[in-house]
């Protein structure tokens, strides 16, 4: 008991000492102290001149807190817009310095504050340099860094330990907003939204920045975690995590970097976007000034690889990408010494959908209006992905080179094997060549070329060879479920046309088609019900049949586009029975016919042998006379004269009708 009561005591004292310590701060801490410190602070830490228009508010639970309102910090002797303004400033101290008359601060928090970077933002190194030529502690400290990092050498384990040591604390920001202008376009650009915790203890400790902001109305959560910062900031290299994650992407990476003009990174890089376009439109890449989030599985696309970076390339070793549903491994470079960045590279599909890869890596897509897309299904019955218009406006943006193979490929709903492509960008003109493929049972080269015309007129080519094909399996894939024709054969397709529209397409179409087809079947087709309403009847539908067809030894079928209309040039069939030829024109915009066809019948021989008389007896055959030798003489045998039915075709390619004539 007698141990108990002083022990008691002592509790007891230390108690009302701590109590009254706390009820006497208000008046042991001067509210100006603390408004003459926290100006002091952080102009000595940035350099900037700092102005706290209102007093401080002091609270003491469940932490020792000053608030202070309406601060401003600008560049010394600026008369332009102040660097920052915050509608408030929050300070933590140390209930046990405040009462020997230091003001210390564990944690300073910004709220609603905006940060105004007047000059035009080029490139990361460019607001280090800002930072360093700053006079307060923070610049000094960067300064001191890069000259100890000069005079390192390779040996010298020493110089780090010679970096000064300053206490930085945390910094809080709390719905805050950084506007800046972009040096190419001289917008004006704003991250807004902006929560972050900065955790920076010691100048020569590790770093962290966690927290989110809004950027182009998208939410962005990033995590960053720096073991060297002031070395970082002194243009040394640094080991650096970093994560950043939003709807329309979400990158990471985890390597070592350094931030100087010749800045140089390497490390594990991935990138996940639900979609490439989309991702393009809200970091500002792309050429639509417009961005709406619209998360399609046409062009989602994700990448891991090994990068390393300098200002004038960079490096992608052992890629793993996907893009769209199509896995591929290889390797890619790009270059930035020319007036274009050049890419370079190879990639090695799994599976791949050739026209899905050549829109979303060129990004020359825009979509259709739904009510467009409707009426072009309904008008010109695509099968497969419709028609979408294309935009050229990217051509000059970069010169690309990228090899391509694939096992399975497909274009549209064509089926390929052993595919050896290129995808090619340069000089304003982008080029999709497969060199060599296998499809319907034959073999295909093929290319598609984007351009400009010298007016500014966007510009669409396509090349197509075809060797030996299934004809029945190409019109399949063409989008007509049930062809009318069948055989092996080859064709060549050369075409160029305006894409703004489908319309325009069609009616600006512009080249020369060629097609043969060797012991082939028309199906559908019954020639002797056609002589025979053809001899018989005037105007008639004609109407496929079931189960019937015509065999035919050869097809031949050559063609001109121009002004929206196929004109046919040559199209012979060629049968035991007779043959069948057509010109005339096809409009390709609405759909109609008008051709004129001969249907050439040949008439069968006379009999040269013995004939039967009416009473059945047969006749003797004349004698043979000889003839006296003359001179000699050749005579053409007897051809009967050939037939010639001639017919007139109209109507639709749906619903053709046949009108006979003379």
């Amino acid at each position: 008991m007698k141990l108990i009561r002083p022990v008691l005591a002592v509790i007891t004292l230390l108690a009302v000492l701590v109590v009254g310590a706390l009820a006497a701060l208000p008046y042991i801490v001067s509210s100006d102290a603390i408004r003459l410190h926290l100006a002091q602070n952080i102009s000595a830490w940035t350099g900037y001149s700092v102005e706290i228009r209102q007093p401080p508010r002091m609270s003491f639970f469940p932490v020792f807190r000053a608030s202070l309102s309406d601060v401003t910090l600008s560049k010394m002797g600026d008369t332009n817009a102040p660097f920052m303004t915050a509608e408030r400033i929050e300070v933590e101290m140390s209930p046990l310095d405040a009462l020997f008359g230091r003001v210390a601060f564990s944690e300073t928090r910004l709220i609603k504050a905006h940060f105004n970077l007047s000059e035009p933002v080029e490139d990361l190194p460019q607001f280090v340099n800002i930072l360093a030529s700053s006079s307060g502690r923070l610049g000094l400290a960067i300064r001191q860094a890069r000259s100890l990092a000069a005079k390192k050498t390779d040996s010298d384990q020493t110089t780090d330990k010679q970096l000064q040591t300053m206490p930085f604390g945390r910094l809080v920001l709390e719905d805050s907003s950084i506007g800046f202008t972009t040096r190419n376009t001289e917008q004006q650009k704003e991250i807004t939204a902006i929560n972050a915790t900065i955790n920076w203890p010691q100048t020569t400790s590790a770093a962290t920045v966690k927290g989110k902001a809004v950027w182009q109305e998208e939410t962005a959560d990033y995590n960053l975690s720096v073991a060297q910062p002031l070395q970082l900031l002194a243009r040394g290299m640094s080991q650096i995590t970093a994560q950043i994650s939003s709807k329309p992407l979400s990158v990471s990476f985890d390597g070592r970097s350094n931030i100087s003009e010749n800045i140089f990174t390497e490390g594990a890089f991935s990138l996940t976007s639900p979609s490439l376009s989309e991702s393009l439109h809200w970091l500002g890449l792309s050429s639509d000034a417009s961005y709406t989030l619209r998360t399609t599985e046409e062009d989602a696309f994700s990448i891991e690889t090994n990068i390393s970076a300098t200002p004038l390339r960079i490096k992608l070793a052992d890629i793993a990408l996907n893009l769209n549903n199509m896995p591929a491994k290889g390797a890619a470079e790009i270059g930035f010494g020319k007036q274009r960045p050049a890419v370079t590279g190879t990639l090695a599909f799994q599976t791949l959908n050739a026209v899905s890869f050549f829109h979303t890596v060129t990004t020359l897509v825009t979509k259709v209006s739904e009510d467009e897309q409707s009426k072009l299904y309904d008008t010109y019955r695509y099968y497969y992905a419709p028609p979408r218009m294309i935009d050229t406006r990217l051509l000059n943006s970069a010169d690309l080179d990228i090899r391509l193979s694939s096992q399975n490929a497909t274009i549209g709903a064509a089926q390929m094997t052993g595919l050896a492509a290129a995808l090619q960008i340069r000089d304003g003109q982008a080029i999709f060549d497969i060199g060599d493929a296998k499809a319907f049972k034959g073999s295909i080269q093929t290319s598609i070329k984007l351009s400009q015309t010298e007016t500014g007129q966007d510009n669409i080519g396509i090349r197509l060879n075809a060797a030996n094909i299934d004809s029945a399996a190409f019109l399949t894939a063409l989008g007509l479920s049930d062809p009318i024709l069948s055989g092996q054969g080859n064709l060549s397709v050369t075409a160029e046309t305006s894409p703004q529209s489908l319309h325009s397409m069609l009616q600006n179409a512009r080249g020369q088609i060629s097609f043969t087809l060797n012991n082939g079947r028309m199906l559908g087709f019954d020639l002797n019900d056609f002589i025979a309403r053809m001899k018989s009847e005037g105007f008639f539908a004609l109407q496929r049949r079931d189960k019937v067809s015509l065999d035919f030894k050869r097809l031949d079928v050559k063609a001109s586009l121009g002004d929206g209309v196929a004109t046919l040039e040559t199209t012979k069939v060629e049968t035991v029975q007779g043959a069948l030829s057509l010109t005339g024109i096809i409009p390709l915009t609405d759909r109609s016919l008008a051709l004129s066809g001969t249907l050439t019948l040949p008439q069968p021989a006379k009999e040269a042998t013995e004939t039967q008389t009416d009473s059945g007896e047969a006749t003797p055959p004349a004698p043979v006379t000889t003839p006296e030798p003359t001179e000699l003489t050749v005579t053409e045998p007897l051809v009967p004269p050939a037939e010639n039915l001639h017919f007139f075709v109209g109507g639709s390619w749906d619903r053709p009708f046949i009108s006979p004539s003379k």
